[in-house]
């Protein structure tokens, strides 16, 4: 995991990866957010390459269910999502940084940059640490850690 997660998500994405990816899928990404009246853990699924149908979504959110069931890593009640991370996917992974290098892409960070937290643009360098984004308002390159990212998407151009 690249990016900093809620302790839960982190935990669930440990605990589910391996099951997940046994079925022939692969665990994108995992938020929880937690509420008075309960939280909501939302889990994205996807099939390696792309185009994961509604019927792997129900069939696995049966699965999800019963292994969240055994491992109880969530307190609580909650509300459980199984999803497609979508065409403007999440970016959790190094890998997943790697596959859209040279793509546009939106950046969420935790800290202002000359008071910005949200950048959008050429994702143009990946690396161990960090990325390098060309922002397309700035027209700068700026580099990113990892540990200043709070989230990141692809950007689909239409």
């Amino acid at each position: 995991m690249v990016l900093q997660l809620h302790p839960v998500a982190s935990k669930v994405m440990e605990l589910l990866g391996p099951h997940i990816e046994r079925q022939g899928f692969e665990l994108v990404a995992v938020e929880y957010k937690g509420g008075a009246r309960g939280g909501l853990l939302r889990i994205y699924v996807d099939r390696p390459g792309g185009g994961i149908k509604l019927d792997d979504l129900e069939g696995l959110s049966r699965i999800v269910g019963d292994l969240l069931d055994v491992y109880d890593p969530v307190e609580g009640r909650y509300t459980l999502e199984v999803s497609s991370p979508g065409i403007n996917r999440p970016l959790t992974k190094l890998s997943h940084f790697q596959q859209h290098r040279g793509r546009r892409v939106r950046v969420r960070t935790h800290h202002a940059h000359d008071g910005q937290k949200s950048f959008v643009g050429v994702l143009a360098e990946v690396s161990a640490s960090g990325i390098e984004l060309e922002d397309e308002i700035s027209k700068r390159r700026l580099t990113l850690g990892f540990e200043e990212i709070k989230e990141a998407n692809y950007e689909h151009q239409f």
